[in-house]
């Protein structure tokens, strides 16, 4: 009997999937959101580089009033893009310090929260009326593809575009954003770091120069490619980027350690993965 009760509870919720509310749906986000892994918690805060330059994306959103507006429409200073939803309770623990970062840099940069909440404005008004925020900008993502478009792993995820609708960094979980140290201040650009990669059945060389271009030489000359640079290399640890080119992709990791050529024998500082296109490369680097 217990068998045949276990199988019915299962059954149920695949079943009723095909058919679930939005309300189902934002709760099922949720669980995933407090279950995620330690792993994943761990990093939450860190200011990330790696997609600096990228372009804001294009899509429109909604405001409160029904009217569409999209991240271009606030350009002509730095924008602060913050993903959030009712239903994550880290958004809801940050926005009072959002909004009050908001006052604190009005005039000078806008702070604009996007609700990926799927019941729409319907979950969104009621929790609004009770939060009060003065000073940020609401919108809502009607669609539900923004998330997916930043490749964020969850939320909160906030980015901040400078004044010409570039990516400056992102950062993945909550922070302390109106407290000192809180908001990462955006920093001069430092020298081009220059990175070279070598590596062996199938040779292989990648030329990393940093916030310009990546070249790319792969089995052993017969493929090329060339892709825009991330604007820093954190080489201090591990660094990882990617990029995209029409349809090649670059994916890369680089990881301070000794490494030796293994055609040559020599010494390197850095073990560097390559993925090209789907095929992955291993091999050493070293800054030149």
């Amino acid at each position: 009997m217990r068998s045949v009760m276990f199988a019915i509870l299962v059954l149920m919720p695949l079943s009723a999937c095909g058919n679930a509310k939005e309300a189902d749906k934002a709760d099922a986000l949720a669980s995933q959101e407090s279950a995620a892994p330690a792993a994943k918690k761990a990093e939450a805060g860190v200011v990330d580089t790696s997609q600096a330059g990228t372009p804001a994306p294009t899509q429109a959103f909604a405001r409160e009033d029904g009217s569409k507006v999209t991240l271009a429409d606030f350009r002509g200073k730095p924008v602060l893009v913050n993903l959030w939803a009712t239903w994550c309770a880290p958004c809801i623990a940050e926005m009072p310090a959002l909004d009050r970062l908001a006052k604190a840099k009005a005039g000078e940069m806008a702070v604009i929260g996007i609700s990926q909440d799927l019941q729409g404005w319907g979950k969104v008004k009621p929790f609004l009326a009770k939060a009060k925020l003065q000073h940020m900008t609401i919108l809502l993502d009607e669609e539900g593809a923004l998330a997916t478009t930043l490749g964020a792993p969850g939320l909160p995820f906030t980015v901040l575009y400078d004044a010409e609708g570039k990516e400056i960094w992102r950062v993945n979980g909550p922070r302390e954003w109106d407290q000192p140290g809180g908001f990462p201040e955006t920093a001069a650009p430092g020298p081009t770091v220059h990175f070279h990669a070598v590596g062996q059945e199938p040779g292989w060389t990648m030329d990393i120069a940093t916030g310009r271009d990546v070249e790319v030489i792969a089995d052993y000359g017969s493929k090329t490619a060339t892709f825009k640079a991330p604007a820093r290399l954190a080489l201090e640890g591990a660094s990882s980027f990617s990029a995209a080119q029409g349809k090649s992709s670059l994916a890369v990791s680089i990881v301070k350690k000794r490494c030796e050529d293994a055609m040559s024998g020599k010494p390197y500082a850095y073990a560097v993965t390559m993925t090209l296109d789907g095929k992955r490369y291993e091999g050493c680097g070293e800054t030149l």
